[in-house]
């Protein structure tokens, strides 16, 4: 399979000299970059992956796991990805959009009902040669089942100023990532977009730069967004799981027994987070309640936002700017 010879020299010198000092005749080594910080459920299921594949493959194959951005933001982890200097980048979808356009759509807003008609649309086949496009083209597949690893139980969104109607997103400076449907999709909604690193939101929001944030519900204290952006609610914006994005030809190159023990701990791994994100979302609202200074809406009104989206969505069919098929895949979707 051939691979584009594409490089943005986002690797840091740091980060090279730790990669190409792997010992000849250690177990193989695969490194996972990951946005989240170790103790975040998604962390705890990285680390438990790692673990695993080192039981399941009798020490054949460490995982070496990367946090917080590590070794650069996911924009140019994904490039290193595609460059097999990175075997694995769990993350959103949406990374991938750069070789396909139509995977922005996974994470398109307010688009799908819930989250099992956003898996019927992952799993079928529209989504699947998408995947596939971008497997041919970059050298990137994915490991395991997408939905098997949910990034949260719902999305919200966190500002320092109260959000308590549609309105009030109106000229909202909001932190996005580098997604144009995404970044078009609030700018339609009325918020100031503004697209900032991971790692950087926290920072950005105190200093100004940005007034709010979307994230996963779970990922609100890990990350301690609420310090900064007090005010919450919840929004549905869309289904979200974590894709476990691979590189092919590392994949290709294990054994049959190999590639069996990584989808075996892929599986457990994703059923331990989904316990994890069980467990914190039986008592998220009042935890975050319980804090200082902390407001918490799970009841908002999200139905202006969805038909004002239902709009969005609708010019751009009109102007034949969706991927062919896509508005057909998400009604075949609903009533799979």
């Amino acid at each position: 399979m051939s691979v584009i010879a594409r490089f943005v020299g986002s690797v840091t010198i740091a980060a090279s000299a730790v990669f190409m000092s792997q010992s000849a005749g250690a177990a193989e080594v695969w490194r996972l970059s990951s946005m989240m910080t170790p103790d975040s459920f998604e962390g705890q299921t990285y680390q438990k992956f790692a673990d695993l594949v080192d039981e399941y493959t009798d020490g054949e194959i460490t995982v070496r796991i990367y946090p917080n951005e590590q070794i650069g933001s996911m924009d140019s982890v994904v490039e290193q990805l595609s460059q097999g200097i990175v075997q694995l980048a769990p993350s959103g979808l949406s990374f991938l959009s750069r070789w396909e356009d139509g995977i922005r759509y996974a994470a398109a807003p307010f688009l799908f009902d819930d989250y099992q008609h956003w898996s019927n649309f992952v799993n079928g086949d529209l989504f699947q040669s998408w995947l596939a496009s971008v497997e041919e083209e970059a050298d990137i597949t994915v490991l395991g089942n997408i939905p098997d690893t949910p990034r949260g139980s719902f999305r919200t969104l966190l500002s320092k100023t109260p959000v308590e109607t549609a309105d009030d997103i109106e000229g909202l400076k909001l932190r996005q990532y580098q997604d144009q449907l995404v970044i078009d999709a609030w700018t339609h909604l009325g918020a100031e977009v503004r697209v900032l690193p991971w790692g950087e939101v926290y920072d950005g929001i105190n200093r100004g730069i940005v007034d709010a944030v979307t994230s996963p519900a779970e990922l609100i204290e890990s990350m301690r967004f609420y310090e900064v952006a007090p005010y919450i609610i919840r929004t549905n914006e869309y289904p979200q799981a974590v894709a476990w994005m691979m590189n092919a030809d590392a994949w290709n190159a294990l054994t049959p027994d190999q590639q069996d023990a990584m989808l075996r701990a892929h599986s457990e791994a994703a059923a331990y987070g989904r316990q994890l994100l069980d467990e914190a979302s039986a008592t998220l609202e009042q935890d975050l309640k319980s804090k200082e200074g902390v407001t918490v809406n799970f009841d908002f009104d999200t139905a202006p936002l969805v038909e004002k989206m239902a709009t969005f969505y609708q010019q751009r069919a009109d102007a034949g700017e969706l991927p062919e098929g896509l508005m057909q895949a998400v009604q075949a979707a609903r009533q799979e």
